[in-house]
């Protein structure tokens, strides 16, 4: 069994600027794990060459196996990229009603970006080839791909959450998406919650005849737990050494409850007055989807209110937010995983949050606030859970949290340690290759391939 990769975004883009072009690695989680399976193996993976430098790389041999870039046009890009996959599946799939938005010309564009991914999967694949495709951008390309007669294996791993299915029916093109999906030998989920809701759909709007539990796994994504666990690494502590430090990293979006965690902030100082300068928030928010209305709208909602709560509880002395606005260095991120107090990773709705996971295996003798409504929060039972949406009951658990013996959060650290440790990236590439092993075997058993 061989590999052929589909995925919108590359493992490394070259970016043009004066001249000069740099390479940009896009880092992250599933990237790092496909790059390593492909190391390791060979094979090839298809993405959106989406880097001003890219179409001189159109093809390049990288790390033991090949990338081939397709590419899109600016207005291709508007409605298949900004339009459909971030204006009308995203908010669709994080349970945002009122920021999805319809129109004919964006599934136009979708489903024709759609149409040249199966292109250029058909020009490319071969006979031994298992076929790889990630994540919502590319729901259409499995049934694509068997309307253009692949019979290759293909497995469909949908990183984000999965509604029911009642909410998902509120989709238009609800039908042509999970017909597309299920037309995959297998499809993943990161928690069992939306692998169910996924088999929910179908047999709410697809031909209830088939089973479609037999094609829907839960497989939580793993990180490298060594590369973060590394106990040997020397890192000065980057935080002042007398007041604690609650630390948070998140892409700049709606879903990730950013300004409700600083009107929680805002709560628990209110409440506790002692608590001012004993404590310093730490907010990392990485630049994202910079040109599309509703995220620049967000950073203006999320600055202004930062600035609120230091201008209310700020003195000579003391804020309590420090607001990054960039994309910080790895160096600096593990120095404040390993060092930082308290992580208070509180998204909206998340398909399962690798954050919680790096700070877990990075940290020392952190503690853990976690949105329930994280996927990842379906393996760390030992952190502290919350509705993001309570600002009062986030409150509690950041001064719980503050306050916790060394004793219960070393405890609770260490659970969260050998779970994270068990499932981890290389887990989660073997329980993928297991699957599409049994998968491919029950193919050729009925005589399907």
């Amino acid at each position: 069994m061989s590999n052929l990769v589909v995925t919108t975004r590359c493992p490394i883009s070259y970016d043009r600027a004066g001249g000069k072009v740099t390479v940009r690695k896009n880092a992250g989680g599933v990237s790092n794990s496909l790059d390593k399976l492909l190391s390791k193996e060979g094979g090839t993976w298809i993405c959106w060459g989406d880097g001003t430098g890219d179409r001189e790389h159109e093809v390049e041999s990288h790390n033991g196996y090949t990338i081939v870039r397709l590419f899109l046009t600016q207005g291709e890009k508007k409605g298949f990229y900004d339009g459909y996959s971030n204006g009308t599946l995203w908010p669709l799939f994080h349970y945002f009603r009122e920021r999805i938005k319809y129109a004919p010309s964006y599934f136009f564009s979708y489903e024709n970006a759609n149409r040249k991914f199966a292109d250029a999967v058909s020009r490319l694949v071969t006979e031994r080839d298992t076929i790889w495709i990630h994540d919502y951008q590319l729901a259409l390309l499995p049934g694509l791909l068997r309307a253009g007669g692949i019979r290759n294996a293909i497995l469909f791993t949908w990183h984000i959450p999965w509604v029911s299915g009642e909410f998902f029916a509120l989709l238009p093109e609800s039908g042509a998406v999970l017909s597309s999906l299920a037309a995959s030998d297998a499809v993943t989920f990161h928690t069992a919650l939306y692998r169910d809701n996924f088999v929910g759909s179908c047999n709410l709007l697809l031909d209830r005849s088939e089973d479609y539990a037999k094609k829907a796994f839960a497989i939580p994504l793993g990180i490298d737990y060594e590369h973060y666990s590394n106990t040997g690494r020397r890192v000065k502590n980057p935080f002042p050494e007398n007041r604690k430090t609650i630390f948070s990293i998140d892409r700049l979006d709606y879903t990730k409850g950013l300004t409700d965690r600083v009107l929680a902030v805002r709560t628990l100082l209110e409440r506790h007055p002692e608590l001012v300068g004993k404590f310093s928030y730490v907010l990392v928010v990485t630049p994202s989807r910079t040109s599309i209305k509703e995220y620049i709208n967000a950073k203006r909602e999320l600055e202004m209110n930062i600035g609120r709560v230091n201008g209310e509880f700020g003195t000579v002395n003391w804020v309590p937010i420090l607001y990054i606005y960039k994309r910080i260095s790895e160096a600096s991120l593990l120095s404040y995983y390993m060092h930082a107090d308290v992580a208070l990773i509180t998204p909206l709705m998340d398909g399962l949050n690798l954050v919680s996971k790096e700070f877990v295996a990075a940290s020392r003798h952190g503690v853990l606030v976690l949105s329930k409504f994280a996927g990842s929060s379906e393996e760390l039972k030992e952190a502290i859970t919350v509705n993001p949406n309570s600002h009062g009951e986030v409150a509690d658990a950041i001064l719980l949290a503050l306050t916790m013996s060394r004793e219960e959060a070393f405890s609770r650290l260490e659970a969260m340690k050998a779970k994270v440790k068990k499932r981890d990236l290389h887990w989660w590439l073997g329980r993928i290759t297991k699957r599409m092993e049994l998968q491919i075997a029950e193919r050729e058993e009925f005589g399907q391939v």
